[in-house]
């Protein structure tokens, strides 16, 4: 088994941290350990995805994928956490990362804004939960007097829950679900803009509730401006804490309860490359970190040496702090800590630094996400796994002999690396755009283009007795906007006419053809300059293309079933040792010259192309070209003669996103070890296959969503900080009829999975919820006087209480005064003392949540 990550050695023998001692090394493991008075202390594994604001806490996660290990290790930092455990967190993540080799990713996470890898952990969990208090509030157990309890329930994919600090309408949004918990009662009430997914959440959380409780609680649901609805005991009790008559004046409208944050740059293009360097300072003699600002982006892995440390500033979306395999041990140790002097040196304010994610990562040990942030990333040993650039050769081998497509779709994972759905021999049928339609090409000239022309090929092929249909349109580089326009459009029409709206829709651009597209016409096309005069820029009303009598093709080969002759000026300084040309003179003379470095495939392509003109070509290699050549050429001149490197494999990577583009801007969030349950009925997924984009258009997709599909996927690759061409291939996938070349990439595909799974419907569930509800819980629960809690202590006069001095206060019970409230000695205090002791007034005392009121009055020894 090989480790991801692991070098420069062993585990440190000198860390003797016992809570270290429960990991088993070099195994799929997941610990989570809060920090209790400045010591480790392990969660119970049901207790995992419950996190309290005020405490920190450290998070061991390592998973195997294709025999290698991957490992990350993160601190979460609650938003009332103590500067003391955040530091003990850090501290000890440095010691968990030497006990462990200097293996793993580092992550620091902070509360509302984790990193979706980190999310995603808890997602069979059903998301996140956030309770108020710490280790020192006693909320970790369970409390005799039972106080209610407002949450907030948010996200879409992966799900929030965290509890308010008060329960009144201002702590809720018509944008989110929220749960009310009053023990006997749950209620779960639903802002008019809540999504589906919240809805659906705060159902799934309100039966959890209730299942706790052995059955006895009642659910009662509520919608936005339905709650007059209610029965009358059910409104009774909701109304015990949220009057409709303070709704208008105190519910707020705004989007979200979390700040929208602000930053100079908020674009996933933003990228930046900075040095670290130690310098020396002259004043005080220490040792410290220069920051040096290398480059913008586009980067390459070139730029990175592994003698220094780097960080990688990707806007709000996070920073990277590099650390070179040849770095010293303090610099590891120090990498974190460096990288939020980082932040704080760019002028963020707190909020803002919170919600930029920082990650450590070590030189050799890369995860996926960093490595897609360079445009170039080659790796010295090929992919393992779905990643991995396939073979165009093997591919070659496999067309080359009797090809069987079933084959493609028993083993979707062939298919998926293949990029194959059969051997391109079915039946296909083309249409160019002229004049804002479309007309069908001849069949002998099927495999030509035109580079200022737009193409529609209908593809058909039989699986299974089943037909399958794929359309693919080819955008010539010189094609006019409304040529694009116009073949987008009959694409639509044409997958409705004859495709009952099932083919799969593949947009490509010339030059990036896929190797099924290019099997189509045997691994060989032609691509030639001009085009028709078409749409505005038809000015004769002809349709004719017209060759020069004098042309040259450039032989370009990827491989031998993907070959591209290129029409390109003619002439001599267009000569490229590396290449095949064809040279035709006066329509009837034919020349075909081999460069040095030309492959025999290019030469037995040249051939091909020229037999199938029904002429004889003269064969011409380099240097020994004569004079008559030169002179069709214009005359002998300097060309390329370097021999054309020899690419190292580019590490590819396979990445699903939740794509969004509401309020006008696109919003990308990550789907981490994705299966085909993540695909979401009712969104356009995009799945990046780095030289490729699929969107997988969801069933219940809304319309909008489906007609900016593809202009969502330009507009993610536009964004994509590595700097990718934005004319990669891009495949329209619809729900129901995905190919193996898609689904090839999710592991195990269930073809009946939506079929056989009903949809769930959340009217039907809110339906048996609420059927088991209990009317006498309803009356028990609105004598409960317990439902009055916060609304009593409010009503406590402070002024009508005996005073007395702090220090009789913190007597033992025994010795206190008579009439002093023991479980509210803080009403005793005079408002100079209460000042003194709290530093705040007893009003805005008053004003905290019950749990915050513990934690102070238990600071100052009047608990």
């Amino acid at each position: 088994m090989t480790i991801s990550n692991l070098q420069n050695g062993h585990s440190n023998p000198n860390i003797n941290e016992p809570a270290f001692l429960a990991i088993q090394k070099n195994k799929p493991t997941f610990h989570i350990w809060r920090i209790e008075n400045f010591q480790l202390i392990s969660i119970p594994k049901d207790s995992y995805g419950t996190f309290f604001k005020g405490d920190t806490y450290l998070i061991y996660h390592c998973t195997e994928i294709q025999k290698t290990l991957y490992q990350h290790i993160h601190i979460w930092i609650g938003s009332e956490s103590s500067i003391d455990e955040q530091g003990v967190a850090a501290y000890k993540m440095v010691e968990l990362d030497e006990f462990l080799g200097s293996a793993p990713v580092q992550h620091r996470e902070c509360q509302s804004y984790e990193s979706e890898r980190f999310l995603s952990y808890f997602k069979q969990k059903g998301g996140l939960k956030y309770q108020n208090g710490g280790v020192q509030s006693g909320f970790h157990h369970y409390e005799k007097n039972f106080e209610p309890r407002l949450f907030q329930v948010k996200g879409k994919r992966n799900i929030r829950l965290n509890e308010l600090a008060s329960i009144e309408w201002t702590s809720m949004n018509r944008n989110d679900s929220f749960l009310i918990d009053l023990s006997a009662t749950v209620f779960v009430w639903n802002g008019k803009l809540a999504n589906k997914m919240e809805k659906l959440q705060a159902l799934n959380k309100a039966r959890m509730l209730r299942d706790e409780r052995n059955g006895e609680c009642n659910i009662v649901i509520v919608e936005d401006g339905e709650e007059k609805d209610l029965s009358k005991d059910e409104l009774k009790l909701f109304e015990s804490k949220f009057p409709l008559k303070e709704k208008l004046s105190k519910l707020r409208n705004d989007v979200s309860n979390q700040d929208d944050l602000k930053f100079e740059k908020d674009s996933y293009s933003y990228l930046k490359l900075y040095k670290c360097s130690d310098a020396l300072d002259d004043g005080d003699g220490m040792v410290k970190i220069k920051i040096i600002e290398q480059k913008t982006g586009p980067l390459y892995k070139e730029d990175l040496n592994s003698d220094d440390s780097y960080i990688v500033d990707n806007g709000k979306h996070g920073i990277w702090v590099w650390i070179g395999k040849k770095s010293s041990q303090k610099e590891r140790q120090e990498a974190m800590r460096n990288a939020l002097g980082f932040l704080q040196a760019k002028g963020y304010n707190e909020k803002q630094q919170n919600a930029i994610k920082v990650t450590r990562v070590i030189d050799e040990s890369e995860p996926f996400e960093f490595k897609a942030l360079f445009n170039r990333w080659p790796e010295l040993n090929e992919t393992k796994g779905l990643g991995r650039t396939f073979s165009n050769n093997l591919i070659a081998k496999t067309l080359q002999t009797k090809f069987d497509a079933s084959i493609l779709h028993s083993n979707h994972q062939i298919a998926a690396e293949s990029q194959m759905v059969d051997d391109g021999k079915g039946h296909k049928q083309i249409w160019f755009v002229s004049n804002f339609d479309i007309h069908q090409l001849e069949p002998s000239k099927y495999s030509e283009f035109h580079t200022g022309d737009c193409y529609i090929i209908h593809y058909k092929y039989k699986l299974e007795n089943t037909e399958k249909h794929i359309l693919y349109y080819w955008i010539g580089k010189k094609s006019t906007l409304d040529e694009q326009g116009t073949v987008a459009l009959k694409v639509i029409e044409l997958d409705n006419e004859i495709c009952s709206g099932q083919a799969m829709q593949v947009r490509i651009v010339e030059g990036k053809e896929p190797i099924h597209f290019m099997s189509m016409f045997d691994g060989r096309i032609i691509i030639y300059k001009g085009g028709r005069a078409s749409g505005f820029k038809n000015m004769n009303n002809s349709d004719d293309v017209q060759l020069a009598e004098n042309y040259m093709l450039q032989i370009k080969s990827y491989g031998s079933s993907n070959i591209k002759a290129i029409q390109v000026d003619c002439n001599a300084s267009n000569l490229n040792s590396n290449d095949v040309f064809i040279i035709c003179h006066n329509l009837s003379v034919f020349y075909i010259w081999c460069g040095k470095s030309s492959t025999g495939d290019e030469r037995e392509a040249a051939k091909s192309i020229v037999l199938s003109a029904k002429k004889e070509p003269e064969i011409i290699i380099e240097s020994q070209e004569r004079a008559e050549f030169w002179n069709i050429l214009g005359g002998k001149t300097e060309y390329h003669k370097v021999k054309r490197p020899i690419n190292t494999n580019q590490a590819t990577f396979t990445r699903l996103f939740e794509i969004s583009n509401s309020s006008g801007r696109i919003n990308v969030n990550e789907i981490y070890q994705f299966t085909q349950n993540d695909l979401n009925t009712n969104d356009v997924m995009l799945l990046d296959a780095w030289d490729k984009i699929f969107l997988w258009i969801g069933l219940n997709s809304n319309k909008t969503e489906k007609e900016e599909s593809e202009k969502i996927a330009i507009e993610y690759l536009k964004s994509d900080p590595s700097q990718r061409p934005n004319d990669l291939p891009i495949y329209k996938i619809k729900q129901g009829f995905e190919p193996p070349i898609f689904t090839g990439y999710f592991g195990p595909w269930d073809f009946s999975y939506w079929t056989s799974k009903n949809d769930v419907d959340y009217n039907s569930i809110k339906q048996e919820l609420q059927s088991k509800n209990q009317p006498q819980l309803f009356q028990l629960a609105i004598k409960e006087k317990s439902l009055n809690g916060i609304k009593t202590r409010d009503a406590i006069d402070f002024n009508k209480y005996p005073k007395y001095s702090y220090e009789q206060l913190i007597k033992p019970v025994d010795e206190l005064p008579e009439n002093v409230l023991s479980e509210a000695k803080e009403v005793h205090l005079t408002e100079e003392d209460f000042m003194k002791i709290f530093k705040i007034s007893f009003q805005q005392f008053k004003e905290k949540p019950v749990w915050k009121q513990k934690e102070l009055k238990r600071s100052v020894r009047l608990f």
